[in-house]
């Protein structure tokens, strides 16, 4: 046995936690590696996978409304210039407030010869987004395949990889895929991370081997009630973060799909939560915070620093809460 080798874990993954002998609940879409696993003494990091009480049915089967945009099979096309391609419904481990939970058991799977023509026909298209369900599930050379494709367009300058894997399965990243990839840069990694109790030995490793390799990392953080929803916990995840050269990029409100309801937080206590980060931390360290509405996609919001305004004349809030006078430029 090689507890490390990627492979290993992921067939040994747990999909029946009731014989740990914990108060969990028994799902059919539980999914956890040997290796997240070992991390269980983390309550925080339980509640993101297990179920510890029965959950409600409130909630949207399609929280983001990504059928309305979806133009083939995985592909997603909302805002101008960027895609999204969900090229699998599998993931390491199933966290439990997905918003794309209704994809576990009704995936329309992805078309790479629709895709391709797609994007072809669609130059204003200049980013893409590969998704899932985490595509690092996929071998090196189909993943590395399947880049190689979408690279060969010429006006998609960018790619970005959306992956949970070094928080559930840091293993994964291994010399032979970074490698397999490189012919392809720039290539950014966009890392689900939600408390800093993930931040592992593990996780630093591969952290370091993905930038060091010549690949950026941005990170995506769900606000989640009783598990990061303060200011200190964020505090110490994001600066964490940085410190592993790795930027906070969003921070987002928990999507309102089934059985999500026991995460979201209210906005105006996350609104809260926002404006003791920056009046705490630099900006470097701050993601932009945002939510997805109904049919309208993200939208990012900030507290309200304006207090008020009388012709060019601002009364301003700082980080201590004083109010200052700002004069507006005149032409």
């Amino acid at each position: 046995m090689d507890f490390k080798d990627w492979h290993w874990q992921k067939r040994n993954s747990l999909k029946d936690v009731s014989s740990l002998g914990l108060n969990f609940v028994s799902t059919n879409d539980t999914l956890v590696t040997p290796y997240l696993l070992s991390l269980f003494q983390s309550d925080k990091i339980i509640k993101q996978f297990v179920e510890t009480s029965k959950t409600d049915n409130a909630g949207l089967d399609d929280p983001l409304f990504e059928k309305e945009f979806t133009k083939s099979e995985g592909l997603i096309h909302r805002y101008p210039d960027r895609a999204l391609l969900v090229v699998t419904n599998k993931c390491f481990a199933n966290c439990r407030f997905c918003f794309r939970k209704s994809n576990w058991q009704n995936y329309d799977g992805f078309s790479l010869r629709k895709t391709i023509e797609y994007l072809n026909n669609h130059k204003e298209i200049r980013e893409i987004l590969i998704s899932g369900g985490d595509p690092l599930t996929f071998e090196d050379e189909s993943l590395a395949s399947l880049i190689k494709a979408i690279k060969a367009i010429k006006h998609i300058a960018l790619i970005r990889i959306a992956t949970r894997a070094l928080s559930v399965l840091p293993y994964r990243i291994t010399n032979s895929f970074l490698e397999a990839i490189k012919p392809y840069k720039p290539i950014w990694f966009s890392i689900h991370i939600n408390h800093p109790n993930e931040i592992t030995k593990d996780f630093i490793e591969a952290s370091n081997k993905i930038i060091d390799s010549g690949f950026p990392i941005v990170s995506q953080t769900v606000l989640l009630r009783d598990i990061n929803n303060n200011t200190q916990t964020l505090k110490e995840l994001f600066c964490k973060l940085v410190e592993l050269r790795i930027k906070p990029y969003y921070l987002f409100g928990c999507d309102r799909a089934i059985g999500n309801e026991r995460f979201r937080v209210k906005l105006e206590e996350a609104l809260n939560i926002m404006e003791s980060l920056r009046n705490n931390i630099s900006g470097l360290c701050m993601p932009f915070f945002a939510f997805d509405v109904d049919d309208g996609g993200k939208v990012v919001l900030e507290p309200n620093r304006i207090v008020s305004k009388q012709g060019s004349i601002y009364k301003l809030k700082n980080f201590e809460g004083k109010e200052y006078i700002y004069e507006d430029a005149q032409y």
